[in-house]
């Protein structure tokens, strides 16, 4: 069985140009199948705010009027995802940029209290085998189509999460602005279904950060084998990030 990788990039791996050269050195070292999907949420904060918009958020997600929407895709779909696209190129990945709007990819369900914001219900990965099987790699904007067609803003997480279920995906790793789940000052190794429930109810896991960790224990539940909360320091090769999920705890069990 072909082992296929998703990764989905945020935060300052997504913003500084530094980190390409170590992000394509990881992408070019998994074999099989890598898929890579991105988000943008302070490109699109600077653009909102540039045009007098508001921005606020629902449990990680941002609250998207029609005017948003318009920045939310050009700024996604265009500036971020093909300046990354750009980059992994310079740096030897044959990278193809494209959004979830593209070959019917993901269309999503509207969240009406949102305005424009959609959560995925179908994938058709059509368009990922196609490009693999010309060894290109895939880097999706999460911008996903309703039904009828129009743009929706889709949680780049959630958007992962989807391609990574569709695609029968055995890893899984959200690289963001943090290095991993931190818990009681340190950023833990591995985090169980057990201990991540409990610590969001005290708190502890907050904010986006609980979103991730709900996203990445419902990958786990899905039977993806590895799901991993990592960031900089995965790139510079120095801690891998935290391990999520049912498969975190058999790792954390077999530790002598």
């Amino acid at each position: 069985m072909t082992s296929i990788r998703v990764y989905k990039l945020g935060g300052p791996a997504l913003e500084d140009p530094g980190l390409l050269a170590p992000l394509a050195a990881e992408l070019k070292r998994t074999r099989g199948p890598v898929l890579l999907v991105h988000g943008g949420g302070r490109s699109v904060e600077r653009a909102l705010a540039a045009r007098g918009l508001e921005s606020r958020f629902v449990d990680g997600r941002r609250v998207t009027t029609e005017e948003g929407m318009e920045v939310v895709e050009g700024v996604l779909s265009g500036l971020v995802n093909k300046g990354l696209t750009a980059g992994l190129v310079r740096c030897g990945v044959p990278a193809v940029g494209l959004s979830g709007r593209d070959g019917a990819l993901i269309t999503a369900r509207t969240e009406a209290a949102l305005g424009r914001v959609g959560t995925p219900e179908t994938v058709r990965p059509d368009v990922l085998h196609a490009l693999w099987a010309a060894g290109l790699v895939p880097v999706v904007a999460p911008v996903s189509s309703d039904i009828s067609g129009r743009a929706l803003n889709v949680n780049a997480d959630e958007a992962a999460l989807a391609l990574a279920r569709a695609v029968r995906a055995t890893s899984l790793v959200y690289l963001s602005d943090v290095d991993g789940v931190r818990l009681d000052g340190r950023t833990v190794d591995v985090l169980d279904a057990d201990q991540a429930a409990r610590r969001i109810a005290d708190g502890a896991i907050a904010g986006g950060m609980a979103m991730k960790v709900r996203t990445a224990l419902e990958a786990a539940a899905a039977g993806i084998d590895e799901v991993v909360i990592a960031g900089v320091a995965r790139l510079q090769g120095s801690f891998a990030g935290t391990r999520v999920g049912g498969a975190a705890r058999a790792a954390a069990e077999a530790r002598p």
